[in-house]
């Protein structure tokens, strides 16, 4: 089964004499231009095509480089991961239901690095990531969050109160069910056009580092394949929706402007949560103690 598609091609085609895409970002599949005005977070006119190196086919990445193709295994993440991912999230809503500042999101802000074909040293930046539907739920899903956020526009931006209980049961609705989330890939939208794009067209590899929050530190290393998508594309749209619906939180510099998105297809996965080297307890018992040997980090 071919997994990654462009379920929007008859439209790009038609765009294909102008060399633009015209890209509603208040409804991101419409093809409709920009008021212009930057309050209603619609996108201007972007070029339509970038080049992706990836596709994946029954759980095989297949990337065209320029002087080979590799192929890599796609790999689900692993339960202990999918479980920290859920209950941060489910502490994340809880905090907005209340009204709670939340400084910094841990779970949706992992750095992400990336390399220039041929480069010695990564670029690195925090990116914004979540995940998205299997295929098969997605379109439910889209309706879901596509509907809210269309109930959420009827009202200027600053009336997050308002639009409160929406915006967090819409996202809970998603994440109650796990077995409906696509755990091969995470989904991230792209705002600046800058170095992780730049090299991402050239060299479609990353490596993404999340660091969770004391006393554990939980910390997990997850390698994978991009695909760049464009807007019609429904990871786009379900990405898309899903940052819309918390735009104006704390955690969020506010933007309107996604050209691209991201399918991070994961190929590899390593749990770096730090353990104690040398014996001994912390007072509140939550960190292994190391079993009283020396013994190699996993670093």
């Amino acid at each position: 089964m071919k997994e990654s598609t462009n379920t929007a091609q008859s439209e790009s085609k038609e765009m294909a004499g102008s060399g633009l895409c015209p890209v509603n970002h208040g409804s991101p599949h419409a093809q409709t231009e920009s008021s212009g005005d930057g309050h209603d977070g619609r996108v201007d006119l972007v070029p339509e095509h970038t080049p992706n190196r990836v596709s994946v086919t029954d759980n095989v990445a297949s990337v065209a480089l320029d002087d080979r193709t590799d192929t890599l295994s796609v790999q689900e993440l692993p339960d202990d991961f999918k479980k920290w991912q859920l209950d941060y999230k489910n502490g994340v809503y809880d905090a907005i239901e209340k009204n709670e500042y939340i400084a910094f999101n841990a779970g949706h802000l992992p750095v992400v690095g990336t390399w220039a074909d041929g480069g010695i040293f990564p670029n690195l930046a925090n990116k914004g990531i979540g995940f998205t539907p299997k295929d098969e739920f997605i379109e439910h899903y889209l309706n879901l969050v596509e509907s809210a956020v269309a109930e959420i526009e009827k009202l200027p931006p600053h009336a997050v109160n308002e639009t409160r209980m929406l915006r967090v049961n819409t996202a809970r609705n998603f994440y109650a069910h796990p077995e409906h989330v696509d755990w091969r890939r995470l989904g991230l939208l792209e705002i600046f056009e800058g170095t992780t794009l730049k090299n991402l067209r050239k060299h479609p590899y990353a490596s993404v580092l999340w660091t969770g929050d004391a006393p554990v530190f939980p910390s997990y290393q997850v390698d994978c394949a991009v695909e760049i998508i464009t807007p019609e594309d429904p990871r786009y749209r379900f990405s898309w929706a899903m940052r819309r619906l918390f735009e104006y939180e704390p955690f969020h510099v506010v933007q309107t402007i996604y050209p691209y998105a991201y399918c991070f297809w994961v190929t590899g996965f390593k749990n770096k949560t730090p353990i104690r080297r040398y014996p001994g307890k912390r007072s509140d018992n939550t960190v292994n103690e190391g079993q009283g040997s020396l013994c190699p980090h996993q670093g």
